[in-house]
């Protein structure tokens, strides 16, 4: 007993008389406001998240998680005037601006304010122009604005389905140019549209109609 007592306590002293590790501090980062005032530069030295996209995939073909719905931009002409319709940042949106100028960017102040610490405050817009059409317009900002997957030099006239970037936020743009009128409903098939009451025993069943096309359209 007192021979392994003996050995424990000259392990013990010889582990004491090694010198300790260096270990050097670390100090306690500030949490990230998004949409801080701050040097650009600072922030583009800043760790930011990137997903890697699947190899031999191009960046135009990445596609949303099922928990992550799809990001989109759809502009809408009517006449002279277009408006845009965007689930960007949260939720669906329409937004309808005079000189259909819409600035993106981490400041609150933009159309679309977006929290990302790879975006520039102001760092793009997409403008409509009538003989143009819409563009996206990059403001110089630090890590650039793509449209499928290329890195925009300041503009580039942007296309129904195009794929963008801008920091790390992907989303599509959608266009819509052409417009159709449908035909009216006949008002009887109207009227059992806008029912609330349950179905009775003389509820017509449209399937069994020899032409139930018919129905859909007013007598001339």
């Amino acid at each position: 007993m007192n021979s392994n007592l003996s050995s424990f306590d000259n392990q013990r002293q010889s582990a004491a008389s090694q010198p300790l590790m260096d270990i050097p501090l670390v100090a306690p980062s500030e949490p990230f406001d998004p949409f801080a005032d701050g040097d650009e530069a600072f922030l583009a030295k800043a760790a930011t998240f990137m997903m890697d996209l699947p190899a031999g995939k191009p960046e135009a073909e990445a596609v949303e998680t099922a928990s992550e719905p799809l990001k989109y931009i759809q502009g809408v002409v009517q006449g002279k005037q277009a408006f845009i319709i965007t689930n960007l940042p949260d939720e669906s949106q329409t937004l309808a601006q005079p000189q259909m100028v819409w600035t993106i960017g981490r400041n609150r102040e933009a159309a679309i304010p977006l929290k990302d610490r790879a975006m520039s405050r102001r760092h793009a817009v997409i403008l409509y122009m009538q003989t143009v059409g819409f563009q996206l317009i990059d403001l110089n900002s630090m890590n650039g604005s793509f449209v499928n997957g290329e890195r925009i030099q300041q503009r580039r006239i942007l296309k129904d389905g195009d794929r963008i970037r801008v920091g790390s936020i992907n989303f599509t743009f959608y266009v819509s140019h052409r417009s159709i009128a449908l035909d009216p409903i006949h008002p009887e098939v109207l009227a059992r549209f806008n029912t609330t009451e349950p179905r009775s025993a003389t509820f017509i069943d449209y399937a069994e109609l020899e032409d139930p096309e018919v129905l859909f359209k007013t007598r001339q």
